[in-house]
């Protein structure tokens, strides 16, 4: 099993109505997750390996289309890249199958343009159809068309990262459900998921939680999918051992909103004193702390 614990942290404060110190989701956002790889055998669960990553950096590439003259050919340098922080509790495997799923998504996002009412330039999936695409080179563009410094600014949102990861989970849910044979099957590969970005555009942090779901098929079968919740500033997210230490997770974390105490400390040290006190090798140290604020990521980790 694992436990990660993540929130908004609280460097700065806006008052609620009940006089308590609220993030103002622009100081960053902190994920906290024990690292132990655990399997039952015969004789009880055995720990199987320490210092496992659970919380992944995850670039975010958007390309730019290249012109030759008048004509579009391909994407083949990358205007800007951001970062996320990705974390997981469930199957390894499905885990590791969805974080490829993720990386390849986020890191091929591509500008494209809409030409409605009015033509303005949008950010699309590598899946997605794409009008620069599909019209080829026989199109035409003047010059004055695609400008960078003044088309391609502000074309990425948190949300739509957000869809893009959420896309991401339920197509590698999808494929993975090729194999899956009965619920014992389904239950193995039970895996959630939590993104942690600040939008390039608003300059807010955003915390998404991805909760595991199914729903039985008219056609017969079970469907696997997930399903997205935003983290409010006041709230925290829990992963992994929610049923065992979920419900103190949010009574410490209540009470540094409260008294306006550093969120993440207290959450750190909440975390680490229940791997320390763990004798099921459910959880394990080191403890590992991550942070992102804009483009900057932190890691630190508690060994002992």
């Amino acid at each position: 099993m694992t436990l990660v614990v993540a929130g908004y942290k609280q460097n700065k404060f806006t008052w609620s109505k009940q006089n308590t110190f609220i993030p103002d989701r622009r100081s960053g956002i902190f994920m906290v997750a024990d690292s132990i790889i655990s399997t039952v055998t015969a004789t009880g669960r055995k720990p199987l390996v320490s210092e496992f990553r659970k919380i992944v950096e995850v670039p975010i590439h958007v390309w730019e289309p290249h012109f030759v003259g008048e004509n579009f050919h391909d994407y083949i340098k990358v205007f800007t890249t951001y970062k996320c922080l990705i974390a997981f509790a469930g199957s390894t495997l499905t885990a590791q199958h969805i974080i490829n799923n993720i990386t390849g998504h986020l890191g091929k996002l591509r500008i494209d343009y809409e030409s409605g009412n009015e033509f303005k330039c949008i950010v699309r999936k590598n899946c997605d159809a794409n009008n620069l695409i599909s019209n080829g080179r026989s199109s035409v563009y003047d010059d004055d068309t695609f400008i960078p410094e003044r088309d391609y600014q502000n074309l990425l949102t948190a949300e739509f990262v957000s869809d893009v990861v959420e896309h991401s989970i339920n197509k590698a849910l999808e494929s993975k459900m090729k194999h899956v044979i009965d619920q014992q099957a389904l239950d193995a590969m039970r895996t959630e998921i939590m993104l942690g970005l600040t939008c390039p555009v608003q300059r807010v942090d955003h915390l998404y939680k991805y909760s595991f779901r199914t729903r039985n098929l008219l056609e017969g079968g079970i469907e696997a999918f997930c399903q997205k919740e935003l983290i409010q500033a006041n709230d925290i997210g829990v992963l992994g051992m929610v049923n065992t230490y979920g419900a103190q997770a949010n009574a410490v974390a209540q009470n540094a909103i409260n008294t306006g105490n550093t969120l993440k400390e207290d959450i750190t040290d909440y975390v680490v004193q229940s791997v320390r006190n763990d004798s099921t090798y459910e959880i394990g140290l080191p403890v590992a702390i991550k942070t992102i604020d804009g483009n900057m990521v932190t890691f630190a980790t508690v060994k002992e």
